[in-house]
């Protein structure tokens, strides 16, 4: 049964009786007004009219003020208007359509035609109702949808500097004491003669430098996500640079029985790279096949060719199975991994290797079969000879001035620390070419600066309480005679940005804890240059 409802609006009661009928005989329900007036009060009062058949020449409000007020309404505005009168000049058509009216039906109109025109304008109406129903829901999952992918990325974010925390955290907390472990386990390497006693030594260094070397690929993994990372191009020659990774390699592969040898198409192939980032490179892969091999050895093979060079590592290792070749390069992935994981490491290697070789336009695939070894295949384009780029300077004081040490017999250095571990582990590192002097506190160091010409200061950034490192640098800089004086920002703060950070405020050179003998006395040696 037809449920649409048609207001019929005319001053001819004859008029609407014949329409009505009509109507109500296809099934139309039916009401009707006398006049416009009446006809907006039964509208604006109802909520179920479909459609209005509207008569133009009316008392009080004519059609075309009927249909005029309708379209100015919000509620009525969508009703289909058609106009049924007598009135045939086009000038009245024209103004029907310029009130808003849907269709011009005249008297004597055919019973037929007017119900098809009725049902087309109903179910237009309709569907362009569907529609509208349509869209809004789907503004509205567009909107849910947003909400969500924003409410998603907010909560990416916030895990990213969670992690990014955690990160910051853990390496400053486990690079402190690594300090002392490191330091005093060298001591005693040095000086001990009971083999037993060498041995346990030995223990705790080796482990204490595996605990290293998580940290710095957790840094080195922190930065390359950060894309904070200043890489310094300079010609290098990658020939000597790779046989010098495999002489420090040599040692761990002969104690495993393993044979590790290279191979050169050239005697000397230089590439433009930075020079710490290609050992990087070359030391992960040469760490990652001798980890895995455990009879014959390890290759390392270098073809020099027209726009690029073609580097491989093969070793005769436990071979990767082809489904796991894409997980080996995903952060924290190892083929052998929960509680029967059969070897060491973060699963952080290779995908830092991956970054790197990216960086610098490269490619990086494997070829492997289980139980009969890897090679891995790095891509490394040639840059023209001519384009050598160095990257900027990571911080210039802020009156470029020059940063030295007067030559002089004997150098006295200050160190600003509160752990107590630091301070005999630097003092010994340093003995015989700079005299070392301690305070802990950030008052302490300024009034001790003010009283005393140090040559060099070493610069812990937290101090727990009181004046951290920057602020202390920032207040040296005033005082008269430490313009120029080094100021070494040595810290555990060693995630991405730190350097940086501690070089504008200040200090004219960064180490990070946990440090080896040599990289002080490299450091030193420069500041002395």
């Amino acid at each position: 049964m037809n449920q649409y409802k048609v207001l019929i609006v005319d001053d001819n009661t004859q008029n609407i009786q014949v329409i009505g009928s009509i109507l109500k005989e296809a099934k139309y329900q039916v009401g009707f007004a006398y006049n416009g007036k009446q006809a907006l009060e039964i509208l604006n009062h109802s909520n179920d009219y479909d459609l209005v058949l509207l008569d133009i020449d009316m008392p009080i409000l004519d059609g075309y003020q009927t249909c005029s007020i309708m379209r100015c309404n919000e509620k009525l505005k969508t009703i289909p208007v058609i106009f049924l009168t007598a009135f045939r000049e086009e000038d009245n058509i024209i103004r029907a359509f310029d009130c808003g009216a849907q269709d011009y039906i005249l008297k004597p109109f055919n019973a037929r035609e007017l119900l098809a025109r009725i049902n087309t304008h109903i179910q237009l109406k309709n569907k362009t109702e569907q529609l509208k129903q349509i869209n809004k829901t789907l503004e509205e999952k567009v909107i849910e949808r947003t909400r969500e992918l924003k409410t998603a990325l907010e909560k990416a974010e916030e895990m990213n500097r969670l992690k990014s925390n955690f990160l910051a955290n853990m390496s400053h907390e486990l690079r402190t004491p690594l300090v002392g472990i490191l330091g005093f386990s060298e001591f005693l390497a040095e000086e001990l003669n009971d083999p037993k006693q060498k041995e346990y030594v030995e223990t705790i260094l080796k482990s204490s430098n595996r605990l290293s070397e998580t940290l710095n690929l957790l840094l080195e993994l922190s930065k390359l996500e950060s894309e904070n990372i200043d890489f310094k191009f300079d010609k290098v020659d990658i020939v000597s640079e790779t046989d010098e990774i495999i002489r420090q390699f040599s040692k761990i592969a002969e104690k495993k029985g393993l044979y590790i040898k290279s191979v050169y198409n050239k005697p000397s192939i230089i590439i433009n790279i930075d020079s710490r980032a290609y050992r990087s490179i070359i030391n992960n892969l040469i760490n990652n096949a001798i980890k895995f091999t455990e009879s014959g050895g390890v290759i390392v093979d270098i073809c020099s060719l027209e726009n690029y060079v073609l580097i491989k590592v093969k070793d005769t290792g436990i071979g990767i199975a082809k489904e796991n070749f894409q997980i080996i390069f995903d952060e924290f992935r190892q083929v052998s991994e929960g509680l029967g994981r059969n070897f060491e490491g973060t699963g952080l290697g290779l995908n830092i290797t991956k970054k790197l070789v990216n960086k610098f336009g490269g490619e990086i695939s494997v070829e492997s079969e289980v139980g009969k070894g890897s090679t891995f295949i790095v891509t490394l384009p040639v840059t023209a000879a001519d384009k050598i780029y160095n990257n900027k300077e990571a911080i210039k004081l802020h009156d470029d001035r020059q940063i030295f040490i007067t030559p002089k017999e004997k150098l006295i250095a200050l160190l600003v620390d509160d752990d107590p571990l630091v301070y005999p582990v630097l003092k010994r590192y340093l003995e015989g070419k700079i005299e070392l002097e301690i305070v802990s506190d950030g008052e302490f160091a300024i009034n001790f600066c003010k009283n005393k010409k140090y040559d060099l200061v070493f610069m812990d950034i937290n101090l727990r309480k009181g004046l951290d490192g920057k602020q202390i640098t920032g207040e040296l800089r005033k005082i008269k005679g430490y313009e120029s004086t080094p100021i070494i920002a040595i810290t555990a703060y060693a995630m991405s940005g730190d350097k940086e950070e501690f070089l504008a405020a200040g200090c004219s050179h960064y180490i990070s804890k946990p440090f080896t003998k040599e990289d002080i006395l490299k450091l030193i040696d420069e500041i002395l240059q």
